[in-house]
Parts: C-alpha cells; sequence; structure tokens
C-alpha cells in the first residue's frame, strides 16, 4: 500500500526532481492540498461542536420532561421568550365627597311670594367635572379666520344644549327665573361674521319648550355697548343688530313676551337733553317685534328713573327698577312711589314687571366702589311688601288674586345668593346637598404689579376681538362687575378642543377696549353725597343696614 505523502515530501520532491519550472506548479499543488485538508478538519469540528450543543439541549429538555419524554426528529429546539412584564396601573381611590360647612341664616318675614332668579352662570354646574355645563363659550375673531365661521356656530350649538340642562337644574331646585347670557351665540350679530340662528333651530326650541311647559321665565341683557342714542351711526347700527339678534333667539325659543331684553340709556356725550332726543328717534326705526320686547333699566352714573319715566311714559317702555343703582344715584321719590307708576306701562303691555337686586361690597366708599356687587344680598327690598309696588291684585270675583313681580338678585355667587334668600325668607325649599358656604367678599386694595402686568397683556390679546362693539363682546362694569350679564366670558381657542368639550380659557373684561365710553360730567356723575339729603337719608338707612350685615 502505498504512504501517503506529507505536503513536506511533495514540496521537497518538487524541488529535487523536478526541473525548474515544475517546482512551482508542485508548491502550489501542496499548498492547494493543505487549503483543503485544513476545510475539512474545520467541517468535522464543527459538526462535532454542533452534535454537542444538540446533546446538552436535548438532556435539559428530557429533564425537563421527563425521562421517558422524546423529541420529535423535525422539532427544534427554541429558547422560550419571557412574557412582557405588565405595568402596573395605579387604581384611583374613590375622592370622598365635600361635605361644606353651611351656617344657619337669620329668618327674616315678608309677604311678598314671587320668583327669585339669577344671571346667566351657575356656579355648580360650572365646576362640574369632568363635564361642566354653561352657556357663554365664545372665541375670538381671529380663531374665526383661522378656523371658518362653523367654528363658532358649533359654540353656539353647544351653549344651546347646555341651556336646556340649565333650566332642568333650576327646576329640581325651585329656581324659575333665569337671566340668558347674550355670549350664547359669538358675534351672531357681527357686521361681517355674523349669521342667522335658523341654524341652531331645534335646539332653541327644545330650550324654550322646556321652559315654557316648567312655567320658567327667560329674559337677556345686551352689553353696555348696545346704546341708542349714541352719536356715532357705527354704534347705532351694531346696537340694532345686537337687538335683532337677541329677538330672534327668544322667537326661535317661543318665548312669550316676559323675555323682555334690557339695556341702559348709556352715555351723556355732554348732552342729556340731546342724547335722549337721538334714543327716541332711534327706538321709533327699530322692528316691532323688537320694540315688544326692549325695556330700559335705570342705571347708578348717568341716568336715574326721573331721567328715564317721562320717555319710557311716552314711548310705552318698561323700566326695570334697579335698588342699587337708584341707591348709588337716588331719583327725586322713594321706590315706594315710584314703582307704582313704573308697574303701570307693564301692566299696559301686558307684561309682568321685574326688577333687580344687589348689595354693595363692604367697604365700600367712593361711587366706583359702590357700583360693585357684594356676593350676596342679606335682605329683600321693603317695597316689595307695598300694594303697587310689589304685588298687585289681578282678576275679579272668586278668581281675584295676588300677583308678583320677578326679582332677578345681580349677585356673584349666582345661585347661591338665591338660596341663601329662599331659605332666610322661607320662600322656596333648597336642596341641602346643593348649598355652599358663602365666600369673603374681596378688599377694595390696589392691584398688583403683577396683575397690572397680567392686564396689559390680556388687553393686547384682545384688541383683536372688537369691532365696534359687537359680536358679543362686553365692557366690564365699573368697581368690578362683569358687565350686565355678571358672567365670565369662557373663550374657547381651536386647540383647546379635546372630545366636543373645549376647555375654558378665561378672559378678563376689564382688559378689552371699550367701544363707546360713557362720558363722565359733573352733572351727571352724583358725588357721595355728604350729608345726605333728609329723603335720601331715609333711603339710604335701610341700605347702610346691608353694609354692616355683609
Amino acid at each position: 500500500m502505498p504512504r501517503k505523502r506529507s505536503a513536506r515530501d511533495v514540496a521537497t520532491s518538487a524541488t529535487v526532481d523536478a526541473p525548474p519550472g515544475a517546482a512551482t506548479d508542485a508548491l502550489l499543488v501542496a499548498i492547494t492540498e493543505v487549503a483543503d485538508s485544513a476545510e475539512i478538519l474545520g467541517r468535522r469540528v464543527s459538526s462535532r461542536i454542533r452534535a454537542k450543543k444538540d446533546e446538552v439541549v436535548k438532556t435539559e429538555a428530557d429533564a425537563a420532561l421527563g425521562e421517558d419524554a422524546e423529541m420529535s426528529p423535525l422539532s427544534a429546539p427554541e429558547e422560550e421568550e419571557e412574557p412582557p412584564k405588565k405595568k402596573r396601573r395605579r387604581t384611583k381611590k374613590n375622592a370622598e365627597p365635600e361635605v361644606y360647612e353651611i351656617e344657619p341664616v337669620e329668618t327674616k318675614t315678608t309677604t311678598w311670594r314671587g320668583r327669585l332668579g339669577y344671571a346667566c352662570l351657575n356656579t355648580i354646574l360650572r365646576n362640574a367635572k369632568p363635564d361642566p355645563t354653561f352657556c357663554s363659550r365664545t372665541c375670538r375673531l381671529e380663531t374665526i379666520r383661522k378656523n371658518g365661521l362653523e367654528f363658532a356656530k358649533d359654540l353656539g350649538k353647544q351653549n344651546a344644549r347646555d341651556l336646556v340642562k340649565l333650566i332642568q337644574w333650576n327646576e329640581e331646585n325651585n329656581i324659575r327665573f333665569l337671566r340668558v347670557s347674550s355670549e350664547m351665540f359669538p358675534f351672531a350679530s357681527h357686521d361681517k361674521q355674523g349669521y342667522t340662528l335658523d341654524y341652531a333651530a331645534e335646539e332653541l326650541r327644545a330650550a324654550g319648550d322646556l321652559a315654557n311647559k316648567l312655567g320658567h321665565r327667560l329674559t337677556s341683557h345686551p352689553g353696555q355697548f348696545t346704546q341708542l342714542g349714541s352719536p356715532r351711526p357705527n354704534v347705532v347700527t351694531a346696537s340694532m343688530r345686537e337687538l335683532e339678534y337677541h329677538t330672534s333667539m327668544f322667537e326661535l325659543m317661543g318665548i312669550g313676551k316676559d323675555g323682555v331684553i334690557i339695556i341702559h340709556m348709556g352715555g351723556v356725550y355732554g348732552d342729556k337733553p340731546s342724547t335722549l332726543e337721538r334714543f327716541k328717534e332711534n327706538y321709533k326705526k327699530l322692528p316691532d317685534n323688537v320694540k315688544d320686547r326692549l325695556v330700559l333699566e335705570n342705571d347708578e352714573m348717568c341716568y336715574n328713573v326721573d331721567d328715564l319715566l317721562p320717555v319710557c311714559e311716552e314711548l310705552n317702555i318698561p323700566i326695570i327698577f334697579d335698588y342699587h343703582h337708584d341707591w348709588i344715584y337716588p331719583s327725586s321719590q322713594p321706590p315706594e312711589l315710584l314703582l307704582p307708576r313704573i308697574n303701570a306701562i307693564w301692566h299696559a303691555k301686558g307684561i309682568r314687571p321685574k326688577q333687580h337686586l344687589s348689595s354693595p361690597r363692604p367697604g365700600a366708599v367712593s361711587v366706583m366702589q359702590r357700583r360693585a356687587h357684594a356676593g350676596r344680598c342679606p335682605r329683600l327690598p321693603e317695597a316689595l311688601d307695598v300694594e303697587g309696588a310689589g304685588w298687585w291684585w289681578a282678576g275679579e270675583g272668586e278668581e281675584r288674586h295676588k300677583e308678583y313681580t320677578d326679582l332677578m338678585v345681580e349677585a356673584k355667587d349666582k345661585e347661591q345668593a338665591v338660596f341663601e334668600l329662599h331659605r332666610r325668607y322661607e320662600l322656596q325649599p333648597v336642596v341641602w346637598g346643593n348649598l355652599r358656604p358663602a365666600k369673603p367678599d374681596p378688599p377694595f386694595d390696589a392691584p398688583s404689579p403683577a396683575k397690572k402686568r397680567s392686564a396689559k397683556k390680556a388687553a393686547e390679546a384682545n384688541e383683536e376681538g372688537d369691532v365696534d362693539g359687537a359680536g358679543g363682546v362686553e365692557p366690564e362694569e365699573a368697581g368690578g362687575g362683569l358687565g350686565p350679564d355678571e358672567d365670565t366670558v369662557v373663550e374657547v381657542d381651536s386647540m383647546s378642543q379635546a372630545g366636543g368639550t373645549p376647555s375654558p380659557l378665561k378672559r378678563t373684561r376689564s382688559a378689552r377696549k371699550k367701544v363707546d365710553v360713557v362720558e363722565e360730567q359733573d352733572d351727571a356723575l352724583p358725588s357721595p353725597p355728604s350729608p345726605p339729603t333728609r329723603r335720601q337719608s331715609s333711603r339710604r338707612a335701610p341700605l347702610a343696614e346691608v353694609e354692616a350685615a355683609t
């Protein structure tokens, strides 16, 4: 048997025996054989290593499955992946219901049994989480330009739907008188971005049907920019559009003539008689359906009842008597004598009379401070007990009965102020779970520099939204008030909407630019009397008790 030659033997023989030309070829052949041998050896080693691994895996599998278990030749050992760890979710504990400590009230007596109401905003529903209920969602003109008019109209529909919830809540809590927010439909009366309310007829009809079914009274109070006596034609035109918008809203609701629209006479403009004449001329230009609902309210700065009564009797316009305003800028006669004459206009038009009640914040000294409304009203006016002023006889014979005026409570605590008067005079039963403790009224301190900077920034941010005073932007009622609606305007930005419920961004009314500024004339602005006259002293004494009580 021939001996196998090694690579060295091959190389040596090639070098010695072969001719010089063949030595190189023999060397290449030897190298190739060596490489082939190394490759074969590597494959053998690899196969042995794999076999060892297979034995180890099989041994571990047999140990796991038992001695009798056999592995299928087609099954390949696979490493089992560990299941992902579940994230632990923290479960929120059910929050215990907050318990409020409600102070007892001193009970008082009255023969008046009319309806008490509040303006626009319900504090309990507004603060409800996660779905607050309110009717004053609005936006800026810039948002409409960016997202289209449908964005503002959708907010109006949401407001109208929430009005139904608000009326139902009032019924369950024995409140049947409500002022509807003038911010219901943002910029509906704007000269360029305005729109009709026909698109929301279904939502408005639902609110009106419920109010009529339950016997609730709904009214409205456009902002102070609504001035028919203004010397500026664009302001008068915008005011007429605003009044037509409110009238359309009530008509689509199906609300009767008791759904009045309240405005102020406005500024003096340096000449009160001329302003009154302009008002009369512009009033006659209004459509009849607007005139049927329009009423005037005495204010605390420019026009008291003495100024309004001759005009209102001439044009058959009812007057809203505001006790707080009459205390600041009194008329020549006390309410007990003025109200029968005022109520005669209401009766002539077949509308139930309506009055306003509010109390000054404690510590008020100047006229501007006296204008600010307190959180609650400690008592009812004594004039409500007087026949012809707060009530009257209606019907004949066996059907003869008493009828009462309605009283709107313009207080910061809204429905809570109504509840307190219900308890104090035992006018209506209250739902104890809906009572909240009274908050202290803020003092008349100068604003801090930080607040001034915030107001300046808000003014710059909101300046875009004020065009001729139209479009649902109301100026501030001086002295800390929020304007006629006494309602916090809620501005909704397109980026803040989530799940159909927009997140509110509160705007500061004091930062808004007033369109038609009331000119403060020396003959129109009463300074605090010191000492008061005899008649004023007798009338101011009860409200002085109000300050002491608050």
